[in-house]
């Protein structure tokens, strides 16, 4: 392990007893969290990484002995190594035909036994190793009917294959729902989210070109699709075995559990437009569930930005960290003497990685949490 920088310092906690989790005996597990953090490089042999967006268009192995490192440039999966901490290969596909992707890649998943389940714009398909396309799964392509608008927003597919789950909805229009597609009956099964409706609300359009709208995610876990939003802390549940939706809220003493701005919907001005977007994402942000398999626990980083310059970019952030149970019960809450959200993090044997870039270099910050 090549060690760029370690640090070791404890967490600074701003409320220590009394804490307000599910009862008045529970214990914050995160009081007295200390953190080791060290930076390891993967040794890329002369490959050409593409580092221009980190990894979120790729993935890990459940064994997280590798990551498939997306790269837009030359429409490969490449292979890293993490034990090995180099690269070992690539795989390679074509941008158009009937094995085509699309220069649109939003998300590449490894499945296991050498395919790769990738995401485009109105595309999603399973592909082998060599670049075929072993299954057609975009909605387009199933015999299906069905009178929801956007039924491919979100989109993915569960572990088991069976099924397709996506956020079905009219974008700047009225609220979404939750949908689960059979891919063996192709019968489709509707949820609402009411909890959530607030969040499409979150909106600023200006005519002369620029809009936006917070968004909602899917996130599969330990069978369990999350429907969550970068606005929010709560989020819903959705449990494969039993069929049924679960929504979860939260009470924190250390950071707010919303970014709930009341935006104007539309403005006249790019002037006006930015200082919206300037207010907004001023506010909380919080990241996806990860799943510690060490410690048989969740965790979720949080951010609140402190500084940020002309052009609304985040100088530096108050960072959160979150502990939950396997039953999503908020058991833990720390603010970390960081100043940066950790980049789509995973756990590694108990130990926490971090995507950064030294350099033009792959690299991934490794914590150690004592608590």
């Amino acid at each position: 392990m090549k060690k760029l920088l370690t640090i070791s310092i404890v967490a600074l906690l701003s409320a220590c007893g009394n804490n307000d989790f599910e009862s008045a005996e529970a214990r914050n597990i995160l009081e007295d969290l200390s953190i080791t953090i060290d930076t390891v490089m993967i040794d890329s042999r002369g490959k050409i990484l593409d580092m221009r967006r980190g990894y979120s268009e790729s993935s890990i192995s459940e064994d997280r002995k590798y990551v498939f490192l997306y790269n837009s440039h030359s429409y490969q999966i490449q292979q890293i190594n993490l034990d090995k901490l180099v690269w070992e290969k690539d795989y390679d596909f074509e941008v158009e035909g009937p094995n085509g992707i699309s220069t649109m890649v939003f998300s590449t998943r490894y499945l296991g036994e050498d395919q790769f389940l990738i995401t485009s714009y109105r595309r999603l398909g399973i592909f082998d190793a060599s670049g075929s396309k072993d299954k057609e799964l975009s909605i387009s392509s199933l015999p299906i009917s069905s009178d929801l608008d956007e039924l491919d927003y979100g989109i993915i597919l569960s572990k088991d294959q069976k099924s397709l789950f996506s956020i079905p909805g009219t974008r700047f229009m009225g609220s979404r729902s939750f949908a689960r597609v059979d891919l063996e009956s192709f019968e489709i099964k509707e949820f609402s989210i009411p909890e959530l409706d607030w969040i499409t609300d979150l909106k600023v359009v200006y005519m002369g070109g620029y809009s936006f709208q917070e968004t909602l995610h899917l996130h599969e876990l330990n069978n369990q699709i999350l429907i969550s939003s970068p606005a929010s802390a709560a989020f819903y549940r959705y449990d494969q075995e039993t069929d049924s939706l679960t929504y979860h809220s939260f009470v924190h003493k250390l950071s707010p559990v919303a970014n709930d701005i009341q935006l104007k919907w539309q403005v006249e001005s790019i002037e006006e437009y930015s200082e919206e977007m300037g207010r907004f994402f001023g506010g909380m942000f919080f990241g996806p569930l990860i799943w510690d398999e060490k410690r048989e626990l969740y965790f979720r980083f949080s951010r609140k930005p402190t500084e940020m310059d002309s052009l609304q970019q985040i100088i530096s952030s108050e960072i959160f960290l979150h502990a939950y149970d396997q039953k999503f019960t908020l058991i833990g809450e720390s603010l970390l003497p960081i100043f940066n959200r950790p980049t789509n993090p995973f756990f590694k044997d108990g130990k926490l990685w971090s995507y950064v870039n030294v350099d033009d270099e792959l690299g991934f910050a490794v914590f150690t949490f004592d608590f």
